[in-house]
């Protein structure tokens, strides 16, 4: 049975996740990808879609941030406001395909145009319905994001009538498994990680357990979605994953995908993830909710420090 409080949403939904090869720089040429390939996944029957972080743009920075510690002119230019040009033609397409999409992008904060984030729209069939802002930086001297944006300090859930819905980026969600947790008891059902993850030793079997062992632990539906081939300097091994509960299996990745350019795609059942809940006795919302606000406020208060 659903829980009262989720008997307003639909039962079954198809949720899906892209390996993205875009071109870096290119941010016309890659929102014209992500309208094609949000129009393939729709005759595929699937109503959430997924691209990795700043599939708009490319992830990388521009040389200028590590060789002399600056912000990165590409991502400087083509950030823009949410809602913007890029959302607000992404929304367009959502109403048209009746879809829901997240895509990573360059976000410029609309109180001070100096300060940039990396952030996932989230766009529905009613609209641009907000962002999430990455959290966690990726830090020096391996990675520049540091130089180039400003880490976000708050954790959204957003309505859609699948339910509510969360996000993380990247390392947000594979080093911070209390976010995760956080925004399951804020009433999320579905959890989206758009990653920008590139090759190094066991990738490829990181993102399959780590998207599964956190459908586990929260008996969430989850989509981690991936780069995909070679960007500026990096290349990107894929794997997209959609894991979710599936008792009496404690491990059961519902879909994944190779090192290539793909759609991965599952339908799943709330009915399942209920029942599944009920089982392993993770708590539901509406009883955590008090918990959940103050460890919301431990996490923003803590990045704020940083």
């Amino acid at each position: 049975m659903i829980p009262e409080e989720y008997k307003q949403y639909e039962k079954y939904a198809t949720l899906a996740g892209v390996n993205w090869a875009g071109k870096w720089g290119d941010k016309e040429a890659n929102l014209e990808k992500m309208k094609e390939t949000c129009k393939q996944a729709s005759m595929l029957g699937v109503n959430m879609i997924a691209f990795p972080e700043m599939s708009l743009t490319g992830y990388e920075c521009g040389a200028e941030a590590r060789e002399a510690e600056k912000p990165c002119s590409m991502h400087s230019e083509a950030a823009e406001l949410i809602p913007g040009p890029a959302t607000e033609e992404m929304a367009g397409l959502a109403k048209e395909l009746d879809m829901y999409i997240i895509f990573g992008m360059p976000e410029i904060d609309p109180y001070d145009t100096n300060i940039r984030y990396i952030s996932a729209a989230v766009i529905g069939p009613e609209g641009v319905l907000g962002s999430y802002r990455k959290m966690h930086l990726a830090t020096p001297p391996v990675w520049t994001e540091y130089y180039c944006f400003k880490p976000g300090n708050t954790l959204p859930i957003f309505e859609t009538r699948y339910g509510p819905i969360g996000v993380q980026i990247c390392a947000d969600f594979w080093m911070y498994p209390e976010l995760t947790r956080l925004l399951m008891l804020k009433g999320a059902r579905i959890i989206f990680n758009p990653a920008g993850s590139a090759m190094s030793p066991a990738k490829t079997e990181m993102i399959k357990a780590q998207t599964t062992a956190r459908a586990q632990e929260t008996q969430c539906y989850i989509i981690s979605c991936n780069h995909v081939g070679k960007e500026r300097t990096l290349s990107y091994y894929g794997h997209s994953v959609i894991s979710g509960p599936g008792f009496p299996k404690f491990y059961k990745p519902l879909a994944t995908s190779e090192s290539i350019e793909e759609i991965v795609w599952a339908t799943v059942s709330f009915d399942t993830l209920h029942h599944a809940k009920r089982i392993f006795r993770v708590k539901e919302a509406g009883n955590w909710k008090l918990i959940s606000d103050e460890y919301s406020k431990l996490a923003e208060s803590a990045s704020q420090e940083k």
